[in-house]
């Protein structure tokens, strides 16, 4: 190998260092754990459900099996795209605006169960192996995604694991780093516009809690708060014809989305994989909408109220090239450094499509000043009012503009990539301003403390996840959007399009659910309509109970679910009158769980909360894999006494620990290099220095200043040869050649 081939090698091996070093701690910045998994750690089994052929989603069953975070899975999934519009498409769009169309494959989307608990839920989404899923339990809930987005030093092949306890929200970071003692607002919402007929628009507008400079209107309008006692007879009349409208049900309940990808957002949550981030939207718009259908939408505890309400996908576009504009022009497409996030907003919103939906969505990948995660015109129960879903066109400063709108960014005020978890809730905290719910009001009943389940979704201040009601929506919310569906949802809402008898969940008044084969009448414990066949003594189904064989109840004590160390769950057995299997007992308190924590109140408390500290990770490549600790989120981590070494493959600083020692990742780095070398491809070059921005630049400034340098260290040789050759002439006293001494005068000293 050549001189300049080896230092060419040498400044790329330490560029990697350079890059790969942070990406551990980076990823720690989100969350307290997590593990990796490859694609090879799944197990897959495909099961045919029907005895004849058949093309239907619920012939076949796809169960996956692995073990991760102390507990096995075995998930029981079926295809399901229920989500997606009957018309829905996909589009790509390139820089001067020509939409292509995107061809999808419905089939990788999954919905399912954990084997064995009832009251879990899967979304999932698999292709080539790798999975992207968020799996409900009802103590804990898990989540799988690809791991480049945030380690791309590992393989595509590999994921990252967590829980949503583990997560550390980046808007729960901010207080240590600035000292401020609030929370940063990450959301905002605009009120625009006010009535369009019958009055004159308010010319004031209301921004609410998302920049500086913005004022905050927190009284409520005379539409909102009223005392028949004071009303005259004309006017109860009126307010009692409008309580009516409130006990309306609606009857169309899919809400259809326009999502919108900007081509930062196809860059870097997308990879610049065009159907890569067609299949991130569709999984997040899945879980967002569970949050929303499983809601009851109710003005008070006492009344019935009504739910189903969510989503629906009906086109997606995907921007692979910045816009091109002409000058003096505005595009939220185009290339521009620095936007203001209301100004985004506005400019995004005046696209003339958005008119067709009941919502449009724009995903990007911008840093917003003051950590702002996104922002959306809410939705009011007026009918004339605009802003939110459904609503008429708006004119401003000579523009239309169709105020159905919200963004989102995956982008947070620290330049980190937010994770799923993260980003499903931002999504649905937006959702929730376009269907009518401002900020909660600090008060009890709207706002409460950790200890009586912590903030809601909409609260003023960004939600952890991990509290049980961060999920959920206040009775403020509720009372709010309740208004706004009955009011609107009937103008642009659509009829959902759901599953049916045969997706091997028991809803509704269901009994069972056998599958295809239930519904081809070929189940021995479930017929074609979903119901038990009594009169042959089948008292359960056992495709859908782990407490049932043979259609009938196993024996009292039959094991049906493994003891759970990761979660503090015994093992729990059959009670022989029931298909289900029960409830896992807590372990007692002091058992030893997880990471050398201790159960408490049925809850794997981890080591150093037991000590009353916080876990944290060493940042001393010495210390780098051995157990942690600190004071408080200011303090320096310290490792504990005596020491604890971490087990192999847990995360640590630069990489994983093997042996107690924090091994680099760089490796798997310099081999994806090398296969590129091999197999030169423009596509899997761009692709790896996309991926690796730091040593790119590195690299590229190597291949330009090494030849320069070589250059310049010629002439710097030649020029150094050729004052020294005048430096000698200039010390010679040998002038003339010796054949002429005879010109040499002697002069002698007088």
């Amino acid at each position: 190998m050549s001189l300049p081939s080896i230092i060419l090698t040498v400044v790329l091996v330490v560029s990697f260092a350079v890059f790969i070093a942070p990406l551990q701690g980076q990823l720690h910045k989100n969350l307290k754990y997590y593990e990796t998994l490859h694609a090879k750690d799944l197990s897959h089994r495909i099961e045919k459900r029907g005895t004849k052929h058949s093309n239907h989603p619920f012939n076949t069953i796809k169960e996956v099996e692995f073990k991760v975070l102390g507990r096995k899975f075995r998930l029981i999934l079926h295809p399901h795209a229920s989500v997606l519009h009957s018309n829905f498409r996909a589009y790509t769009v390139d820089g001067n605006g020509s939409e292509s169309i995107v061809h999808l494959d419905r089939s990788n989307f999954f919905k399912g169960r954990v084997f064995g608990e009832m009251e879990s839920h899967v979304n999932a989404h698999i292709d080539d192996g790798v999975m992207t899923a968020s799996v409900v339990l009802p103590d804990e809930t898990y989540h799988i995604e690809p791991s480049w987005r945030h380690l791309p030093h590992l393989s595509d092949k590999h994921m990252i694991a967590y829980r949503t306890s583990d997560i550390k929200f980046s808007w729960d970071q901010v207080d240590a780093i600035s000292g401020d003692l609030g929370v940063p607002r990450t959301c905002g919402y605009i009120k625009e516009g006010q009535e369009l007929e019958g009055q004159e628009a308010e010319k004031d507008e209301e921004v609410e809690g998302d920049t500086e400079g913005y004022e905050t209107d927190s009284d409520p309008t005379p539409e909102t708060v009223w005392h028949a006692e004071d009303l005259p007879e004309s006017k109860r009349s009126r307010r009692k014809r409008q309580a009516d409208q409130y006990e309306y049900t609606p009857t169309k309940t899919r809400c259809p989305l326009l999502l919108v990808a900007d081509y930062r957002f196809f860059q870097e949550m997308g990879g610049s994989n065009t159907k890569t981030t067609i299949n991130y939207l569709i999984s997040l718009i899945d879980r967002v909408h569970k949050i929303y259908n499983d809601t009851i939408w109710q003005d008070r505890s006492d009344q019935e109220g009504f739910k189903g309400m969510g989503f629906v996908i009906k086109k997606i576009v995907v921007h692979s090239e910045p816009t091109r504009v002409r000058g003096g022009e505005a595009h939220y497409n185009m290339v521009r450094e620095k936007w203001d996030v209301r100004n985004l907003l506005e400019v995004f919103s005046r696209e003339y499509s958005h008119k067709d939906f009941c919502l449009a969505h724009l995903f990007t990948d911008l840093k917003f000043e003051g950590g702002i995660l996104g922002l959306a015109y809410v939705g009011s129960p007026r009918r004339n009012s605009v802003g939110g879903i459904c609503t008429p066109e708006y004119f401003k400063n000579g523009y239309t503009l169709y105020l159905n709108s919200g963004l989102s960014s995956s982008r947070n005020h620290y330049g980190q990539r937010v994770i799923t978890r993260e980003a499903d809730l931002v999504t649905a905290h937006e959702f929730g301003h376009n269907w009518g719910s401002e900020h909660d009001p600090d008060i009890p009943e709207c706002s409460p403390s950790a200890s009586q389940g912590g903030s809601f979704l909409m609260y003023t201040y960004s939600v952890s996840g991990y509290d049980v009601n961060n999920k959920k929506f206040s009775p403020c919310s509720l009372r709010s959007i309740r208004k706004v569906l009955q009011a609107k949802s009937g103008r642009c809402f659509s009829e959902p399009e759901e599953s049916f008898c045969g997706n091997l969940r028991v809803e509704g008044d269901e009994q069972c659910d056998a599958g295809l084969l239930g519904t081809e009448d070929n189940d021995a414990c479930c017929d074609k309509n979903c119901k038990l066949r009594r009169n042959q003594g089948a008292v359960c189904s056992d495709k859908n109970s782990p407490c049932c064989q043979n259609c009938q109840y196993m024996m009292a004590g039959v094991k049906c679910r493994e003891a759970q160390y990761a979660t503090c769950e015994q093992e729990a057995r059959c009670t022989g009158n029931h298909a289900e299997c029960p409830k896992s007992p807590p372990m007692s308190d002091g058992t030893m769980c997880q990471e050398r924590g201790q159960c408490r109140n049925g809850k794997c408390v981890p080591y150093c909360e037991t000590q009353g500290l916080q876990s944290c990770m060493c940042d001393i490549i010495a210390d780098a894999c051995k157990r942690c600790c600190r004071q408080s989120i200011n303090e320096t981590c310290f490792p504990v006494e005596p020491p604890d070494v971490l087990p192999d493959g847990t995360p640590c600083i630069q990489g994983f620990c093997n042996k107690g020692m924090c091994e680099k990742t760089i490796q798997d780095v310099v081999e994806r290099f090398w296969d590129i070398i091999e197999e030169i491809n423009i596509n899997k070059v761009l692709r790896f220095l996309r991926d690796n921005i730091v040593m790119a630049v590195v690299m590229l400034t190597a291949l330009f200043w090494i030849p320069v340098s070589c250059v310049i260290s010629y002439f710097d040789r030649k020029k150094r040869k050729e004052d020294w050759k005048e430096y000698e002439w200039s010390q010679k006293l040998d002038l003339i050649h010796p054949s002429d001494r005879r010109r040499v005068i002697h002069i002698s000293k007088i």
